[in-house]
């Protein structure tokens, strides 16, 4: 390898309270004291994570980077044969700050092509990030705890572990009264381009209901509002599949997510106890 890599990746966290952010970019410094970045220059994904942000908010985060950046970019090229200068520019940039706008530990990478490495790294750590299957079910958690507040019902629910000590399964949405665990709802996210893809996450949790039917803890009620995959024969085919096995449990209910808003509703308030 002709260069080593230094690279560090860029968070937005508007809600430090929460913990929660998402990779917008990459920042990257060579061996040979060559400086590169790349942002991510979309706000549809972004926003849709953070639901009640002002889009202005992240874009002016995000300019601002941008420009420093720049400016940065500037920097390290006036000064490319004073490594312990660059060096010390770059951690000073990762630095851990009390802002929106965070950097990562850094990490390290060997490679021959810098800016093929840092498009790599881009993919992995930005794009990658937000088409997991993980990223796209936390979107739809958020967007069924919006909607729940709007109805009046978020208050019933809290997330909670169903199971033993031996084994638990994690439900964003679980209402329990009179100590019984009357309804837990789980979004689910079958958007992947690939049949076998869908099959593994829908067998996963077929394998969970099991569990809790073996050890009776399932929820009286249990709803998966599902994303389904885009149309295609093979991809439909493996979802309606998973729907079905998931719905071969007694208690186990499944909606799509592109219902209306109000028709989402009225199938969690069908299974909850009277609702005053």
């Amino acid at each position: 390898m002709k260069y080593i890599c230094n690279y560090s990746i860029l968070r937005f966290l508007p809600y430090p309270e929460t913990g929660e952010f998402v990779n917008i970019g990459v920042v990257v410094l060579a061996s040979n004291g060559e400086f590169h970045y790349q942002l991510d220059r979309t706000r549809q994904r972004v926003t849709r994570f953070f639901k009640t942000l002002d889009h202005k908010i992240y874009l002016r985060a995000r300019d601002e980077v941008r420009a420093e950046l720049t400016r940065l970019e500037s920097f390290f090229t006036e000064r490319k044969g004073e490594i312990g200068r660059s060096i010390s520019a770059f951690k000073h940039l990762i630095h851990p700050r009390e802002t929106m706008m965070r950097f990562s530990d850094p990490g390290s990478i060997g490679t021959n092509d810098i800016k093929k490495t840092l498009a790599e790294l881009y993919e992995h750590y930005v794009n990658h990030s937000f088409a997991t299957k993980e990223y796209q079910e936390r979107v739809l958690e958020r967007e069924l705890g919006s909607l729940l507040a709007v109805a009046n019902l978020k208050q019933r629910y809290k997330e909670q572990k169903l199971g033993t000590k031996l084994y638990e399964v994690r439900f964003p949405f679980v209402m329990v009264a009179d100590e019984k665990v009357h309804q837990a709802i789980k979004p689910l996210y079958f958007g992947q381009g690939d049949s076998s893809k869908i099959y593994d996450h829908g067998d996963a949790w077929v394998s969970k209901m099991k569990r809790l039917k073996a050890i009776k803890r399932l929820a009286k009620d249990t709803l998966f509002i599902v994303e389904p995959p885009s149309d295609g024969l093979k991809l439909m085919a493996a979802f309606n599949e998973v729907v079905s096995d998931l719905e071969g449990f007694a208690g186990v209910r499944v909606i799509s997510n592109r219902a209306s808003n109000a028709e989402i509703v009225d199938e969690i308030k069908a299974g909850l106890p009277s609702i005053t």
